[in-house]
Protein backbone atom coordinates (compact mmCIF):
# COMPACT_ATOMS: atom_id res chain seq x y z
CA UNK A 1 0.00 0.00 0.00
CA UNK A 2 1.23 3.43 -1.04
CA UNK A 3 0.36 6.43 1.35
CA UNK A 4 1.87 9.00 -0.26
CA UNK A 5 1.65 11.27 -3.63
CA UNK A 6 4.36 11.68 -6.36
CA UNK A 7 2.23 14.62 -8.07
CA UNK A 8 4.37 16.98 -6.86
CA UNK A 9 7.52 15.07 -8.10
CA UNK A 10 7.74 17.01 -11.08
CA UNK A 11 9.07 20.40 -9.09
CA UNK A 12 10.23 18.52 -6.43
CA UNK A 13 13.20 16.40 -8.81
CA UNK A 14 14.22 19.98 -9.93
CA UNK A 15 15.68 20.45 -6.05
CA UNK A 16 19.32 20.05 -6.52
CA UNK A 17 19.74 18.31 -3.24
CA UNK A 18 16.85 15.60 -4.42
CA UNK A 19 18.96 15.33 -7.60
CA UNK A 20 21.56 13.83 -5.94
CA UNK A 21 19.57 11.98 -3.38
CA UNK A 22 16.34 11.59 -4.41
CA UNK A 23 15.69 9.13 -1.02
CA UNK A 24 15.53 12.57 0.71
CA UNK A 25 12.33 13.70 -1.23
CA UNK A 26 9.18 15.03 1.16
CA UNK A 27 6.39 12.35 2.54
CA UNK A 28 3.66 14.18 0.41
CA UNK A 29 0.57 12.14 2.05
CA UNK A 30 -2.19 10.69 -0.36
CA UNK A 31 -4.83 13.07 0.90
CA UNK A 32 -2.93 15.96 1.43
CA UNK A 33 -4.95 18.74 0.98
CA UNK A 34 -7.99 16.69 0.18
CA UNK A 35 -10.30 16.77 3.51
CA UNK A 36 -8.41 19.27 5.59
CA UNK A 37 -5.87 22.28 5.27
CA UNK A 38 -2.22 21.33 3.77
CA UNK A 39 -0.07 20.90 6.77
CA UNK A 40 3.22 20.52 6.37
CA UNK A 41 5.53 19.09 9.02
CA UNK A 42 9.31 19.77 9.30
CA UNK A 43 11.62 17.38 11.45
CA UNK A 44 15.39 17.63 12.11
CA UNK A 45 17.24 15.22 9.87
CA UNK A 46 18.27 11.41 9.20
CA UNK A 47 20.54 9.34 10.52
CA UNK A 48 22.89 6.80 9.30
CA UNK A 49 24.77 3.89 10.58
CA UNK A 50 27.10 4.12 13.49
CA UNK A 51 29.64 3.10 11.11
CA UNK A 52 29.10 5.55 8.39
CA UNK A 53 31.56 8.26 7.82
CA UNK A 54 30.72 9.55 4.22
CA UNK A 55 28.10 12.60 6.15
CA UNK A 56 30.56 13.37 8.55
CA UNK A 57 32.26 16.33 6.72
CA UNK A 58 29.28 18.70 5.11
CA UNK A 59 30.98 19.87 1.79
CA UNK A 60 32.09 16.36 0.82
CA UNK A 61 28.42 15.46 1.64
CA UNK A 62 26.77 17.96 -0.53
CA UNK A 63 29.08 17.21 -3.31
CA UNK A 64 28.00 13.07 -2.92
CA UNK A 65 25.57 11.51 -4.25
CA UNK A 66 22.92 8.38 -3.58
CA UNK A 67 25.09 6.34 -5.43
CA UNK A 68 28.01 6.44 -3.01
CA UNK A 69 26.16 5.00 -0.42
CA UNK A 70 25.58 1.63 0.61
CA UNK A 71 22.31 -0.38 0.22
CA UNK A 72 22.35 -0.08 4.26
CA UNK A 73 23.00 3.72 4.31
CA UNK A 74 20.06 4.30 1.32
CA UNK A 75 17.39 2.53 4.11
CA UNK A 76 18.15 5.15 6.49
CA UNK A 77 17.30 8.06 4.49
CA UNK A 78 13.90 6.58 2.47
CA UNK A 79 11.47 10.05 3.94
CA UNK A 80 8.89 7.81 2.33
CA UNK A 81 9.56 4.72 3.09
CA UNK A 82 9.98 5.51 6.32
CA UNK A 83 6.93 6.81 6.93
CA UNK A 84 4.49 4.56 4.59
CA UNK A 85 3.41 2.56 7.34
CA UNK A 86 -0.04 1.97 8.60
CA UNK A 87 -1.17 2.92 11.66
CA UNK A 88 1.24 1.65 14.73
CA UNK A 89 3.46 0.58 12.18
CA UNK A 90 6.72 1.40 13.62
CA UNK A 91 7.93 -0.19 16.12
CA UNK A 92 11.68 0.09 16.22
CA UNK A 93 13.38 2.19 18.54
CA UNK A 94 14.53 4.82 16.78
CA UNK A 95 11.12 5.29 15.06
CA UNK A 96 9.72 7.14 18.59
CA UNK A 97 9.13 10.27 16.87
CA UNK A 98 6.65 8.78 14.29
CA UNK A 99 4.97 7.01 16.96
CA UNK A 100 4.32 10.41 19.14
CA UNK A 101 3.12 12.01 15.49
CA UNK A 102 1.19 10.09 14.95
CA UNK A 103 -0.74 9.82 18.08
CA UNK A 104 -1.12 13.71 18.13
CA UNK A 105 -2.33 13.59 14.99
CA UNK A 106 -5.13 11.29 15.69
CA UNK A 107 -5.85 13.27 19.08
CA UNK A 108 -5.78 16.40 16.62
CA UNK A 109 -8.58 15.10 14.83
CA UNK A 110 -7.16 14.37 11.77
CA UNK A 111 -9.06 10.88 10.39
CA UNK A 112 -7.37 7.46 11.01
CA UNK A 113 -8.63 5.86 8.23
CA UNK A 114 -5.18 3.45 7.49
CA UNK A 115 -2.85 5.80 7.76
CA UNK A 116 -3.15 9.43 9.53
CA UNK A 117 -0.39 10.59 7.49
CA UNK A 118 -2.14 10.37 4.51
CA UNK A 119 -3.18 13.90 5.31
CA UNK A 120 -0.17 15.81 5.55
CA UNK A 121 3.23 15.91 4.22
CA UNK A 122 6.75 15.64 6.24
CA UNK A 123 10.30 16.46 5.37
CA UNK A 124 13.46 17.13 7.52
CA UNK A 125 15.61 20.69 7.64
CA UNK A 126 18.69 19.28 7.21
CA UNK A 127 19.63 17.66 4.22
CA UNK A 128 22.75 15.90 5.86
CA UNK A 129 22.20 13.10 8.02
CA UNK A 130 23.45 13.46 11.77
CA UNK A 131 25.50 10.79 13.87
CA UNK A 132 23.31 8.02 15.11
CA UNK A 133 21.54 9.15 18.17
CA UNK A 134 22.54 12.38 18.44
CA UNK A 135 21.23 15.85 17.19
CA UNK A 136 23.25 17.25 13.92
CA UNK A 137 25.53 19.61 14.36
CA UNK A 138 24.85 21.88 11.71
CA UNK A 139 27.13 23.82 9.73
CA UNK A 140 26.58 26.93 7.59
CA UNK A 141 26.35 25.53 4.75
CA UNK A 142 23.72 22.84 6.50
CA UNK A 143 21.67 25.72 7.39
CA UNK A 144 21.84 27.27 4.19
CA UNK A 145 21.33 24.50 1.17
CA UNK A 146 17.63 23.43 4.28
CA UNK A 147 16.44 26.92 3.77
CA UNK A 148 16.74 26.48 0.28
CA UNK A 149 15.77 23.51 -0.07
CA UNK A 150 12.41 23.90 2.07
CA UNK A 151 11.47 27.09 0.19
CA UNK A 152 11.53 25.21 -2.86
CA UNK A 153 9.41 22.38 -1.06
CA UNK A 154 6.25 25.13 -0.23
CA UNK A 155 7.09 26.45 -3.62
CA UNK A 156 6.17 23.04 -5.09
CA UNK A 157 3.21 21.66 -2.66
CA UNK A 158 1.94 24.70 -0.96
CA UNK A 159 1.61 24.44 2.03
CA UNK A 160 -1.63 26.29 4.46
CA UNK A 161 0.56 25.39 7.35
CA UNK A 162 4.28 24.64 8.21
CA UNK A 163 5.10 22.76 11.60
CA UNK A 164 8.46 22.40 12.93
CA UNK A 165 8.42 19.31 15.51
CA UNK A 166 12.03 20.29 16.53
CA UNK A 167 13.39 23.25 18.33
CA UNK A 168 16.67 23.40 16.61
CA UNK A 169 15.49 23.21 13.07
CA UNK A 170 13.05 26.33 14.02
CA UNK A 171 15.60 28.01 15.31
CA UNK A 172 18.28 27.31 12.94
CA UNK A 173 15.98 28.15 9.62
CA UNK A 174 12.33 29.03 10.37
CA UNK A 175 12.83 32.61 10.37
CA UNK A 176 14.93 32.73 7.24
CA UNK A 177 11.73 30.97 5.09
CA UNK A 178 9.29 32.45 2.29
CA UNK A 179 6.69 31.34 4.95
CA UNK A 180 5.80 31.91 8.41
CA UNK A 181 5.96 28.63 10.61
CA UNK A 182 5.68 27.43 14.17
CA UNK A 183 7.75 25.33 15.78
CA UNK A 184 7.22 22.86 18.66
CA UNK A 185 10.35 20.34 20.71
CA UNK A 186 11.15 17.28 19.20
CA UNK A 187 8.45 14.41 19.53
CA UNK A 188 11.24 12.01 20.61
CA UNK A 189 12.56 14.10 23.08
CA UNK A 190 11.60 14.68 26.97
CA UNK A 191 10.14 18.04 26.37
CA UNK A 192 7.81 16.83 24.33
CA UNK A 193 5.73 16.07 27.55
CA UNK A 194 7.21 18.40 29.63
CA UNK A 195 5.70 21.42 30.38
CA UNK A 196 6.09 25.20 29.84
CA UNK A 197 4.15 28.02 30.76
CA UNK A 198 1.64 25.25 31.52
CA UNK A 199 1.60 22.97 28.19
CA UNK A 200 3.81 20.56 26.98
CA UNK A 201 5.23 20.54 23.29
CA UNK A 202 2.57 17.86 22.63
CA UNK A 203 -0.44 19.84 24.07
CA UNK A 204 0.71 22.58 22.18
CA UNK A 205 1.05 20.83 18.49
CA UNK A 206 -2.36 19.02 19.29
CA UNK A 207 -4.15 21.92 19.37
CA UNK A 208 -2.48 23.78 16.50
CA UNK A 209 -3.29 21.03 14.33
CA UNK A 210 -6.91 21.03 15.53
CA UNK A 211 -7.12 24.72 15.09
CA UNK A 212 -6.25 24.22 11.45
CA UNK A 213 -8.61 21.76 11.49
CA UNK A 214 -11.72 23.52 12.74
CA UNK A 215 -10.31 27.05 10.42
CA UNK A 216 -10.76 24.26 7.80
CA UNK A 217 -13.88 23.35 8.35
CA UNK A 218 -15.17 26.69 8.82
CA UNK A 219 -14.35 27.77 5.53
Amino acid sequence: MKYYTEAFDDKLDKVEIYQRYPLLKPFVGSDYGSNGPKILLIAESHYLPPESTIHKDSESWYLGQEGNLTLEEQKWMRTRRILNKPLNGWKAKGHTIYRNIESALLKAGLPANDSVFRNVAFMNAFQRPAKTGDSIRQTKQDIEVAVATIDQVIDAIQPDHIVFVSTKAKRAVGKRLKQKSIGVHHPACAWWNRKQDGQSSKQRFIGLISEYLNEYKGT
